[in-house]
């Protein structure tokens, strides 16, 4: 004991070791004592992240593939939200009937114009045959009337030879003037009956004319036969029938197109689609999958990862020396590593009380004090993502006093040749020993 007791002793009484000491004690006192100098140190806060609250915009039943609680959104998704128990279906049943109704009208008005086609067609058929009926009826009627006149000539003729022979006579005094003057009548009836022959032939051939081109001038008909003036009534009817046709079409297209527009609306009505951003954890869950819940329920809530901050309080009298976009340390406590933050706003001890949803509680200033919120930068460590983005944990916070930079960079520096020099020291009286 001896020995290491006179070891001790040069130890002590060793002046560079007490220098040594002395400077390590003035480096360590220094070290610890620099931050509360050079930072405004806020040793209190909580990290907090505004919610995003999702409800149920109609009644139903919510999907089972909602997420759960502490799940991180790592990507934008879209999932679906809740399914309509009842959907309103009245509307489009209602354009079913409609699309049913016009469906069979245009169909109907089909079928008649297919069968006033097929009247049409035979009261053709029945036109033709009565106008060349006709046509070689009037070309009878035509002969015959040339016969007559042809008789009629024939008969003239003789009645003037039989005059000229009774004029003859009558000057030789064989026959009486009276025979004579009935022979001259006779012949003059047959001359007006060869006129109306051929008057009756000329008839003919006007109403054989007028028959070829379709007017039929004889048996009591205005200029056309029946067949003819229902063929006409035909066509006014096939007219009717493809406006209607047109219309019951139009109409069904319409109601076609409302109809898809409808079906769209019940499927995009019959269920609700949730839009999911990145960088948001699920942060609790009011209604279990497959729940029913009406309008207006509260689902879940989604913290933003992305845009987390920390309120911390300060003396009033710091007001004019932060500025929104400062920088900041910030410490998570249990933690060594030390984050860059930026303030985003200062609030005075008189503002009103944060009305935003946030995931953890704030305090509300004092009457001596500001509330500073500071924004962290964004973290995609594994640690962070399975703890609910650090969320609800205390950190510490450090605003950097100014002109203090350079003394914080110098006190580095020296604290590290401080240490380096005593390390040496001890190298040195091992060496002795």
């Amino acid at each position: 004991m001896a020995p290491f007791s006179a070891s001790v002793e040069r130890l002590v009484r060793n002046r560079l070791a007490r220098v040594l000491l002395a400077l390590a004690l003035i480096a360590v006192s220094a070290w610890a004592f620099f931050p509360h100098v050079a930072y405004r140190i806020a040793p209190t806060a909580f990290v907090n992240a505004e919610l995003v609250r999702v409800a149920a915009p109609m009644a139903g039943r919510l999907s089972k593939d909602l997420p759960r609680k502490g799940d991180i959104i790592e990507h934008t998704i879209t999932v679906n939200l809740t399914e309509t128990l009842s959907p309103d279906r009245r509307h489009f049943l209602d354009l079913e009937q409609q699309s049913t109704v016009a469906k069979n009208r245009a169909d109907l008005a089909q079928r008649q114009l297919a069968e006033v086609a097929a009247l049409d067609s035979a009261l053709e058929i029945r036109i033709s045959s009565y106008q060349s009926g006709m046509i070689e009826r009037i070309g009878q009627e035509i002969a015959e009337a040339e016969a007559e006149k042809t008789g009629c000539l024939a008969e003239v003729n003789q009645r003037r030879d039989v005059g000229s022979r009774m004029e003859q006579l009558a000057k030789s005094g064989w026959v009486s003037q009276i025979r004579t003057a009935e022979a001259f009548a006779t012949r003059e009836a047959n001359v007006t009956r060869c006129e109306m022959a051929n008057a009756k032939i000329e008839r003919f051939k006007i109403e054989r004319n007028s028959a070829q081109s379709g007017v039929f001038l004889r048996d009591g008909t205005s200029d056309v036969p029946y067949s003819q003036q229902q063929r006409d009534r035909l066509v006014l009817r096939r007219q009717e029938l493809e406006t209607e046709m047109l219309q019951q079409t139009s109409r069904q297209t319409q109601i076609a197109a409302e109809i898809t527009g409808e079906r769209s609306r019940l499927d995009q009505t019959g269920h609700t689609e949730l839009l999911l951003h990145a960088d948001h954890v699920v942060w609790s869950v009011s209604a279990s999958p497959g729940a029913t819940v009406t309008e207006g329920q509260t689902i879940l809530d989604l913290a933003d990862c992305a845009h987390r901050f920390v309120v911390v309080d300060l003396p009033e009298r710091e007001f004019e020396q932060i500025k929104a976009g400062d920088i900041a340390a910030v410490r998570l406590i249990g933690s060594d590593d030390w984050k860059q933050g930026k303030v985003r706003q200062v609030l005075g001890s008189a503002a009103r009380t944060d009305d935003r949803l946030l995931a953890a509680q704030t305090a509300r200033p004092t009457s001596s004090s500001i509330a500073v919120e500071v924004e962290l930068l964004q973290d995609q460590s594994d640690a962070e993502r399975n703890s609910f983005c650090n969320i609800g944990r205390m950190a510490e916070v450090r605003f950097q006093r100014t002109g203090f930079g350079f003394a914080d960079r110098l006190l580095n520096a020296l604290a590290g040749i401080t240490f380096r020099d005593a390390r040496q020291a001890e190298l040195n009286v091992k060496a002795v020993e």
